[in-house]
């Protein structure tokens, strides 16, 4: 039920008040075949291996980015536990038909960008150095405490603008292109544009 439909919370308000299944006629918990004939789990099986690969793919990428050398992790590496609490989750919500939980690569770049260390400026221009990562598991756990907490804020989240929400995804998604290879190999080959047309303007004078 959304908000809208719930007396003296308006008219114009798009934001789920209740928490209930979506549709009247099912349940929590979701019936893997349902009215579908028995040959739908074979044919399933080709989908069902593409999205594996889809989702391993993601997590791995994001779980290497985020334990790069660059930022100097001293604690060990969760790649097969990070891999199996998302298998867990993806378990637990397709029973339940709810949308899948995967790695969120923006979302973790910038929480480990928002937990850099870097030195004190002490003399005029110079640059701050990078000292390392607050290793801690404080703020992820709050994070999604928060998340799952948000249902029961649906009255105060309903005044948030959706054009203020789509700016804080937007400056998160560029943000997070710091320290990206990519972005500073293309950095790179721009700033160095002018030489080589220079140079090319050059010959063909010659």
């Amino acid at each position: 039920m959304k908000a809208s439909e719930v007396p003296g919370l308006g008219d114009d308000a798009d934001v789920w008040a209740l928490l209930q299944p979506t549709r009247d006629d099912r349940g929590w918990f979701i019936n893997p075949i349902g009215p579908n004939p028995w040959w739908t789990v074979l044919a399933a099986l080709v989908p069902a291996l593409l999205c594996t690969i889809l989702i391993f793919m993601d997590q791995q990428i994001s779980a290497v980015i985020v334990n790069r050398k660059e930022h100097k992790l001293k604690k060990g590496c969760g790649y097969h536990l990070d891999l199996f609490m998302v298998a867990v989750m993806l378990g637990v919500c397709s029973v339940m038909g709810l949308p899948w939980f995967v790695a969120a690569t923006v979302l973790s770049i910038t929480h480990v960008n928002s937990l850099k260390v870097e030195s004190d400026c002490s003399a005029p221009g110079e640059q701050p150095k990078f000292l390392g990562i607050r290793e801690q598991r404080v703020t992820g756990l709050l994070i999604f405490a928060l998340m799952g907490c948000s249902v029961f804020f649906t009255s105060v989240l309903k005044f948030i603008p959706m054009p203020v929400l789509y700016g804080v995804f937007l400056y998160m998604g560029v943000s997070s292109l710091r320290g990206i290879q990519v972005r500073t190999l293309l950095q790179r080959a721009a700033c160095r544009l002018p030489a080589l047309s220079g140079n090319a303007a050059n010959l063909l004078n010659a």
